[in-house]
């Protein structure tokens, strides 16, 4: 046995020593699994309902969890003007991927300093984010391939849309929304996605999947609710 395959060897029965003597109560679940559990308490009646302050960058993000609230939501609105942009899609997959990345740390570093403060016993417990995905840049592959770059940065979960492309602000009006098995088609994408990441890396690990549907100003109350 070669020195460099000693050594190898060494390291790697160290990982596995770290991990046997370790115990599991002092892992935080993943921000989706924390996601989850904070709406079921919500659902169940153990707990009020979830507030979810917005968020755009690190900063916003880190006020938020600093703040108290035990979870946020990336909005597109809000990136889109720290970009100096309209809410009309004018940012990209990669501009909200930047930003998604920076609301993690700054969410990350809240999280672990209330849990070094008198307010918190116990390991750090992650603060979840949903992230606005739009339309999901893109057709189905593109929807895809935002829940697993959103999973990759920590993100807890996606709202996925079903205006057209470039979509506007919800908040706006000339919207139009793309067919009901095109808006269905995106979901799908996006729950297959989401399948496929947990499948990788293992339960609770994929983003919950939040559709929305703006035909209610367009297509009418009953559209909405078929959506």
């Amino acid at each position: 046995m070669t020195m460099t395959t000693t050594s190898v060897a060494l390291v790697l029965t160290a990982v596995i020593l770290l991990q046997i003597s370790t115990p599991t109560s002092s892992f935080g679940c993943p921000p989706p699994e924390r996601l989850r559990r904070l709406l079921e308490a919500t659902d169940s009646g153990e707990a009020p309902i979830l507030l979810l302050p917005c968020c755009y960058d690190g900063l916003t993000a880190r006020l938020v969890g600093l703040a108290g609230f035990d979870a946020t939501f990336m909005t597109g609105f809000g990136v889109s003007g720290a970009n100096g942009y309209p809410d009309t899609q004018l940012v990209s997959y990669n501009e909200m991927m930047s930003a998604a990345n920076s609301v993690a740390e700054g969410l990350s570093s809240a999280a672990l300093e209330r849990a070094n403060s008198v307010d918190q016993s116990g390991p750090p417990i992650a603060i979840p984010c949903i992230a606005d995905g739009d339309t999901g840049y893109g057709n189905a592959i593109n929807v895809k391939r935002t829940v697993f770059g959103y999973a990759r940065s920590g993100m807890a979960g996606m709202m996925i849309e079903d205006q057209v492309s470039p979509k506007r602000c919800g908040h706006v009006a000339g919207k139009s929304v793309v067919p009901f098995a095109e808006a269905v088609k995106r979901v799908q994408a996006a729950c297959d996605a989401r399948d496929e990441y947990e499948a990788l890396f293992g339960k609770g690990t994929g983003p919950l999947i939040l559709a929305r549907t703006d035909s209610l100003v367009t297509d009418g109350f009953e559209d909405a609710i078929q959506r």
